[in-house]
């Protein structure tokens, strides 16, 4: 497969399509059908094209087989047909199989000229390529074009450790911001103690929950329901599930460390609180960072687990 069509509709395309000029009629239409030697899922979709091989519209089987035998196909076709040039990203196709539920779609070249069709099978395949990368993206690795069973354990590495080296560097800020505590963690006490036992808690929360917001941002920018524009709204609505989960997991820990760890109630209520401001920016920098990559035409799975993790626990809630 030549470089210049790879991962395009030209290369996921197939010669393997039924079309008919616009002036055929309907018995016409069928008697080349059973000429044509296709298998059946071919000739669901049938193309219709004037006299330069221009795509004009599209008509089903079933609309064929039920036709008045003079009828021009012409005349039966649906001219508002979607289709794909050869140069069009396979994702974009992808998206359009998927957003309209088609059974298969028209490939055409820079001149409109009706040259492939890609069929639902192969856009199973694009769609499922396309999930793995995402996945292997929103866990901190390069995408691989091998299966897990047929990559060497070197490759596999070499695939995670640049991930892994962004994120350790980006750890040292973590142990930055712990350290330009240490005055206060030193003569605060039982207070201090408390801060100290409870900063793995609130780590792991805040990069748990700003995990949940990435993925469920990155999904939603996936399936083509969120736009730059919407930023405002899906911001607020963030906002808001933070504040909610936040308060959820302040008020249960405030109860555990009151009733079992015998904390002071202001003592508990700074960690409550901390775990609260924790969750809730946490939520914004899992919503922002996948769509502000998306607007700047990077994969929103970049800004996924291991990254808002790493990112989340650098805005440590302000000294008290």
């Amino acid at each position: 497969m030549p470089e210049t069509i790879r991962n395009t509709a030209g290369e996921i395309m197939t010669p393997e399509f039924v079309r008919l000029s616009a002036g055929t009629t309907a018995r016409e239409g069928l008697l080349e059908l059973r000429a044509s030697g296709l298998d059946s899922d071919a000739m669901y979709t049938i193309y219709v094209t004037d006299a330069d091989d221009r795509l004009i519209g599209a008509l089903d089987l079933k609309t064929l087989l039920f036709a008045k035998d003079d009828a021009p196909v012409e005349s039966l076709m649906d001219a508002n047909v979607m289709s794909v040039s050869v140069a069009d990203d396979q994702q974009h196709a992808a998206k359009l199989v998927r957003k309209y539920d088609l059974m298969s779609l028209p490939v055409t070249d820079e001149d409109g000229l009706l040259v492939g069709a890609i069929g639902v099978n192969s856009i199973v395949d694009v769609i499922e390529e396309e999930n793995t990368e995402d996945f292997e993206r929103m866990a901190g690795m390069l995408p691989s074009e091998e299966s897990y069973a047929t990559s060497s354990a070197w490759m596999l590495a070499m695939h995670r450790i640049p991930w892994l080296v962004v994120l350790l560097l980006s750890s040292l800020l973590c142990e930055r911001v712990i350290q330009g505590y240490q005055g206060f963690l030193l003569t605060s006490g039982a207070l201090g103690i408390l801060v100290v036992s409870s900063m793995p808690l609130l780590m792991d929360a805040g990069g748990d929950c700003g995990s949940q917001s990435s993925t469920m941002i990155i999904r939603a920018i996936a399936l083509g329901e969120l736009t730059l524009s919407m930023l405002w709204e899906v911001l607020w609505k963030e906002v808001r599930i933070g504040l909610l989960c936040g308060a959820g997991l302040g008020a249960v820990h405030f109860g555990i460390t009151m009733l079992i760890f015998g904390a002071t109630p202001m003592s508990a209520m700074v960690v409550a609180l901390s775990l609260l401001l924790t969750v809730t920016i946490a939520n914004i920098l899992g919503c922002v960072l996948p769509m502000l990559a998306h607007a700047v035409k990077l994969d929103p799975a970049l800004m996924a687990g291991p990254l808002i993790s790493t990112v989340a626990d650098v805005w440590w809630p302000p000294k008290s």
